[in-house]
């Protein structure tokens, strides 16, 4: 599905997305509030020292830079909410960027806060978030509010929840360690691809990628694995001949990666057979078969478990394996805990680009 711009009748512009026009979203000061107290930036670094003066009760931590960018309004509070929760399990110097690029005129504007949780019962350990409204912001504004507010020399992760034009530039990603993104929320997957591998490939282009959709997939490749781990099964690999993929509705690019690595592992390329459902976990069932070879993992809507069931021959071998998270603030955790992890996930990128038109 792709999607176009559109200029309704007030001039404003909306997102048209097959055809359902979706309109910009907005923010109130309610929401403004929650981002914590309002602060001019060139106060930032005085306003955070203040949080801690005189409590001595609070430990200030910090083992990562981790911001989040996003241009659409409509996601700032579950961002915000987002990163209370992973850093609970991850200190870290949080930054959330709200840009709108189109918004006039241009203003910048501020809000700190403390993500505070009480450790070994006695003392509150606290991550620093600072939060930005950049209405009119560009690629310089943007590139300067991150350089001048990171902590010292910690690695910076960037969660990049727009489309990799604009503001993603050279300046910017060659200074990022690892760059989460999640390709199952681009219209045009193909077209963002392109710009990731045009990015990777650059001289200044050495980040590591996570891809939430790669992620989603992870307990489903283990499971499927296990479908063809005795002799006779990995015997009769070269008799599989296709797969199917039942996903959610908006998670193709999921589905697309998941088979794009069957076809890397077996070195073969399988017919492809994609089923769309509009309710359930992202990745519901994959199922892999041939002459005399079959290999299943199905999720149910609500369970935790993956039901794992293979067959070869008269042989058939059953058993239940943890199933893949599902929200967001879970799956960026996940990548977190497995930060300095390898991946498979750049070898893949040539396959699932080629699966694209």
């Amino acid at each position: 599905m792709t999607c176009s711009e559109q200029t309704d009748g007030n001039g404003v512009c909306s997102k048209l997305e097959g055809n359902i026009i979706m309109p910009p979203s907005t923010l109130n000061e309610s929401d403004l509030d929650r981002l914590g107290l309002e602060t001019p930036i060139a106060r930032i670094d005085r306003a955070l020292k203040q949080l801690w003066e005189g409590d001595e009760a609070k430990t200030r931590a910090s083992l990562i830079n981790l911001a989040i960018y996003t241009e659409n309004s409509g996601e700032l509070i579950a961002d915000n909410d987002l990163l209370d929760h992973v850093a609970a399990r991850h200190a870290c110097r949080a930054l959330l960027i709200l840009a709108l690029p189109e918004a006039q005129p241009p203003r910048a504007r501020a809000w700190i806060q403390a993500l505070c949780r009480p450790y070994q019962g006695k003392q509150v350990v606290c991550s620093e978030q600072i939060s930005f409204l950049l209405e009119g912001g560009n690629a310089a504004q943007v590139q300067n509010i991150v350089f001048a507010h990171l902590d010292s020399d910690l690695p910076l992760v960037v969660w990049w929840q727009a489309d990799l034009s604009k503001n993603f530039e050279e300046r910017l990603y060659s200074r990022i360690d690892t760059l989460i993104i999640d390709s199952s929320r681009w219209a045009d997957p193909a077209k963002q691809f392109d710009a990731l591998l045009t990015a990777m490939h650059a001289e200044t282009g050495g980040f590591d990628v996570r891809d939430l959709a790669w992620t989603r997939s992870h307990f489903m490749r283990t499971a499927l694995a296990s479908c063809f781990q005795d002799a006779a099964a990995l015997h009769n690999l070269d008799k599989l001949r296709t797969i199917h993929i039942t996903h959610l509705k908006g998670q193709r690019t999921t589905a697309l990666l998941l088979a794009a690595w069957i076809n890397q592992r077996l070195k073969t390329t399988l017919g492809l057979d994609l089923i769309e459902k509009d309710t359930g976990p992202a990745l519901q069932s994959l199922v892999l078969e041939g002459e005399g070879v079959r290999g299943e993992v199905r999720r149910d809507c609500e369970s935790c478990f993956f039901s794992v069931c293979a067959t070869c021959g008269d042989h058939t071998h059953e058993e239940l394996l943890p199933a893949d998270v599902d929200s967001d603030d879970e799956l960026v955790s996940e990548q977190l805990s497995r930060f300095h992890g390898s991946t498979l996930y750049s070898d893949m990128l040539p396959f699932v680009r080629s699966m694209l038109k």
